[in-house]
Order: C-alpha cells, then structure tokens, then sequence
C-alpha cells in the first residue's frame, strides 16, 4: 500500500525566493500571506537602496542647493555631516540606507560626544549635539521620502541642553577698564620697541570702538572694505554692511543695512585711517590687512581668538575686564551694549533693530523733528543724540597707534603666523 505524499504549499515571493508550508501548516502560509508584500518591499529596498555614504553626500548636496545658507552655515553642515558619516559607517564603509535602523542612534549618542570633544574648548557641546541630531533626522525624513527606509519612528529626540547664552552688556566701569588698557594709551613717535609685548595689528585699536558705536557683528567689521566706507549724497558718512565683494557674507538677507559714523569715531580717526588703507591698495583693500578669510570662522578667526581667547578670560576682554571671567562677555557684548544703551534713550525697539539688521527692524519716525529728513541724517543724529558713554575717549586716536605700530616694524611677530590666503 502506498503512502500518500501530500505537496508542500508554496507561494513565490521575489525571483529566487519563495515561502513554503509544510503539510499541516496550510493555515500558517494563509496568515503570512497579507504581510508578503512588505517582505518584498524590504528585499527590494536593500538591493535598490544606494550606499550610506552615497546618499549622505547626495543629500548633503541638495541642501546646500536648495538652501541660501550663509558660506560659515554652509561650512558647518559639511562638516557635521561629515562626522555623521564617520559614526555611521565607519565600522562598514559597504553598508546600504536600507540597513538604517535603532542601533544606529545609539551609535550617534555613543560616539558623537567623544567626536566632539577632540580639540575643542569650548563648553557648547550639549548645543552642538542637538544640532547633529537635527541633522540626523533631516536625512532619515530624505530616506522616508525616497522609500528607502520603512521605520517611521527611526528619529533621535533631542538632547537636554540648556538654552543659548545671549551676551551680557558691558557696564561702564567694564568700558573704563577696556579702553584704559594698552591699545588705547598715548604713544608718541619713537616708542620703544619692548614697551608693548603685544602685537599691534589695526584690529586691535578699531574693532572695539566700532563694535560700541555701530552695533555691528564681529566678522561685519573684519570684512569690510576701504569702499565700503563713504559719504552719502546728503553728506552723512556710513558704513555699508553688505556681503558684495570677495569671500564676503552675511547672517542672513535682513543684516544689510548703512549705518552712519558718528563723531566719536570721527574724533579717533576712523576717517583718516579708512583713507590711509584707500591709498595704500586701492579701493577694494581690506580695512584690517592683519586678517586673513578662512572658510569656517570666515574673515573673524584671529580677532575672535584675539578679544575672547580660546577659552572664557583667556583673550584680551578678559584680561582687562575681570568681570568677564565669570563667563558671558564676549565681543558680542559691544554690540549688545550699544542695543541696552539706545533702548534706555528711549529709542523704539523697530529701529534699534534696524541698526542691528534683524529681521523685524524698521526706521520709526515720531519726532517732528524728522519730518522730511532723509533716512541716513534721522539715524545719525538718533546715534549722536542717544548713544553715550561715560568714557574719556577725548585722548584715544589712531594716530597714537600708529606710533606704536611703527616702534614694532621688522619685529618678529608672536604667536602662530597666519596662512597665507587671499584676502
């Protein structure tokens, strides 16, 4: 008598690939039935999904195309982006966006941290991490776009950090004690070479008073150009915050504004030293010769490491201000202080915000003292009337710096030399 040999079920799934049932077990191949399709879809995924690096770089691209980022916004995505990839592929250059799953954000939390912490000095890496995790999720949305990934929960929430520091303002016994300090002493011609062990570049003698008496952002001053200095047809003279020129950029659309030189400035010699750099190279010279473009910190590098130092106290601010050990000053405080002072004139918060070039600013006239003034007189003469400080700015002027400047010539220069870049 012969056995009766019942067929295996089967149901082909994919080329090469078919899922089986054993006699007695039809009901398992029933039940598994409605879930082929994501068995497929995830076989299809894996030998159609591109490389991990590959796509990151792809990804990378597009938003950088997509995207008007600032040459500094777009460095540090690259860069970023770039340790992602060192974290995610690092142990298998060979893997697929297929193969993106849970393990991964563990990896990120494990070994982005230790990542960050080579060479750096500052204390803003809890800020630092939040921003690699928004990365992180941004690529893991481009991976659900182009279904590659099927995990709709695979995000990394964002790290506990404390919310970003604003800058503290400067008091004026902090502003006595700043420009008391060396840049800003009386030097006559002849000056012995030793008398100042400090090297003394022009950014040193104008990056502060400017930063007080305009408001504007570090690497605002640092790229400015002879050009960009001027008198309007109305006689005012302004600078032009703008990112028209070489290497040349701005926070964002809104931080191009003018704003006008008041007579303080005047006083110091901002005018006659704006006028030496035009003759000297021509119109397009870069008012602060010393400083040279870097790709990541821009035209700013050796003036922030300069008044801030590489870490709280350790640059000039802290050296001549003790306060500022405490952590919180920066040279960012010039420009906050110059807000603080105008909002306590009185002074409209739209057209403090003007002369800041943010985002909502708006010259405000209520005065009838402005009716029919053009714009760039009304802002002169809102500075001249509002921003004060009590400081004995009578007997600081570049002239005097000069004088010491020209006591160092053909002095070896101290520290690091800078690289050679165009400006």
């Amino acid at each position: 008598m012969n056995a009766i040999n019942n067929p295996h079920l089967s149901a082909p799934i994919l080329h090469g690939l078919t899922l089986v049932a054993a006699p007695g077990h039809e009901k398992s191949l029933e039940l598994a039935l409605p879930h082929l399709s994501s068995i497929a879809d995830a076989i299809y995924r894996f030998h159609h999904s591109p490389l991990l690096s590959e796509f990151l770089d792809t990804v990378l691209a597009r938003f950088l195309r997509e995207n008007d980022y600032t040459a500094k916004t777009a460095y540090m995505l690259q860069a970023r982006m770039a340790k992602l990839k060192l974290v995610l592929t690092e142990d298998n250059p060979q893997r697929r966006v297929s193969e993106l799953g849970s393990t991964d954000i563990d990896a990120i939390r494990d070994k982005l941290p230790a990542l960050l912490r080579k060479g750096r000095a500052s204390g803003s890496q809890g800020e630092n991490l939040q921003a690699y995790y928004q990365l992180f999720n941004r690529m893991i949305n481009e991976a659900l776009k182009g279904k590659l990934i099927a995990d709709q929960e695979l995000k990394t929430e964002g790290c506990q950090t404390t919310k970003p520091k604003v800058a503290k303002f400067f008091l004026d016994s902090n502003l006595v004690s700043l420009f008391n300090s060396w840049p800003y002493q009386t030097y006559a011609p002849g000056t012995p070479t030793a008398q100042v062990r400090q090297d003394a570049h022009s950014f040193c003698f104008w990056l502060m008073p400017l930063g007080l008496f305009t408001g504007a952002r570090l690497n605002e001053l640092c790229q400015l150009r002879a050009h960009d200095v001027f008198h309007d047809a109305h006689g005012v003279p302004l600078i032009s915050i703008n990112d028209n020129g070489f290497n040349k950029s701005l926070k964002n659309e809104q931080s191009k504004r003018e704003i006008p030189i008041c007579s303080k400035l005047i006083a110091m010699g901002f005018l006659d030293f704006v006028t030496e750099r035009r003759q000297a190279e021509g119109p397009d010279a870069l008012l602060f010769s010393e400083l040279r473009f870097d790709e990541k910190h821009l035209y700013s590098r050796a003036a922030s490491r300069f008044f801030c130092g590489p870490v709280t106290g350790a640059g000039f601010i802290g050296q001549h201000c003790p306060v500022a050990l405490s952590g919180g000053f920066n040279f960012k405080s010039f420009r906050r202080t110059f807000a603080v002072r105008l909002q306590k004139s009185g002074l409209t918060a739209p057209t403090i915000a003007h002369l800041l070039g943010h985002e909502e600013g708006k010259l405000e006239v209520t005065n009838e003292h402005y009716l029919n003034t053009p714009p760039s007189i009304i802002l002169l003469d809102i500075l001249e009337r509002n921003l004060s400080y009590n400081l004995p700015l009578d007997s600081i002027n570049w002239q005097h710096f000069k004088h010491l400047m020209s006591s160092q010539k053909g002095r070896s220069k101290r520290g690091r030399k800078a690289k050679k870049t165009l400006h």
